[in-house]
């Protein structure tokens, strides 16, 4: 998988965010939301769980992109009376 090289290490947000090219705010809210695990390990030290990193990352790559935008489906107004 394109992710192992994230298994089975203990990461900072800071990393997670370089590696996977987002924000330290967004690891730390994907940390607050349960999407991926993570330990305290003092009052300004958190590790990112390598294991539940690499599971997020992947379910998140094979999950199907909703459209957005002008792209996105509009609710036909005709197919609704019927």
């Amino acid at each position: 998988m394109a992710f192992d090289n994230f298994r089975g290490r203990a990461l900072s947000p800071e990393t997670v965010a370089n590696e996977t090219d987002a924000s330290v705010s967004q690891v730390h809210r994907w940390i607050s939301s349960g999407q991926i695990k993570a330990a305290k390990l003092g009052s300004r030290m958190t590790r990112v769980d390598g294991d539940s990193l690499a599971d997020f990352l992947t379910a998140k790559l094979s999950a199907p992109r909703p459209p957005r935008g002008k792209h996105a489906k509009k609710p036909n107004a005709i197919a609704a009376q019927v």
